[in-house]
C-alpha cells in the first residue's frame, strides 16, 4: 500500500520516456498518500512536459493544503497567476426525463436552486444515517 518510491523507480527505469500521464498518475498517488517530497518531484516532471496543465498545479496545491503547508499553497497559486492559468470549476451532470443538466461548483443560477440544495441535504442526511462516511481527503 502506497509503494510510491517503488513506482518512482519503475518510472525512472522505463525503457521509454515517461509521458505526462505517468507523472500525473504518480502525482495523484502522492495526493492520496500526502507525500509532499515525491509530489513535488512528480509535479516538476509533469510541468516540464505540460506547463499549461492546470490539474498538476491544483493537485500539488491540494497536497500542500492537506499537509497544512499554506506557504506551498500560496506558492503554487502565485505560479498559476503569473502564468495566467485558472482552475476550471467542477461540474456535475444529471439526466432527468431525457434532459441533461450541468451544475457548476458554486453556481446558483438554476430557477430551482433552493429546492435542489434542500433535496441534496436530505439525501446526504439519509446517507449518513445509513452509515455512509465520505472520504474527504
Amino acid at each position: 500500500a502506497g509503494c510510491l518510491y517503488e513506482a518512482e523507480d519503475f518510472i525512472k527505469n522505463m525503457p521509454i520516456e515517461p509521458s505526462a500521464s505517468v507523472w500525473g498518475a504518480l502525482l495523484g498517488a502522492c495526493k492520496i498518500h500526502c507525500n509532499i517530497q515525491l509530489g513535488e518531484h512528480a509535479a516538476e516532471c509533469l510541468v516540464e512536459l505540460e506547463p499549461e496543465n492546470v490539474g498538476c498545479y491544483v493537485l500539488m496545491s491540494n497536497i500542500y493544503a492537506m499537509a497544512g503547508r499554506w506557504d506551498g499553497v500560496e506558492k503554487v497559486r502565485k505560479i498559476m497567476k503569473d502564468r495566467g492559468l485558472k482552475k476550471i470549476p467542477g461540474c456535475s451532470y444529471v439526466e432527468l426525463n431525457k434532459k441533461v443538466y450541468c451544475f457548476l461548483t458554486g453556481d446558483r443560477s438554476h430557477a430551482q436552486t433552493d429546492e435542489i440544495y434542500e433535496m441534496l441535504e436530505t439525501l446526504a442526511g439519509k446517507m449518513k444515517e445509513a452509515g455512509y462516511a465520505p472520504n474527504t481527503t
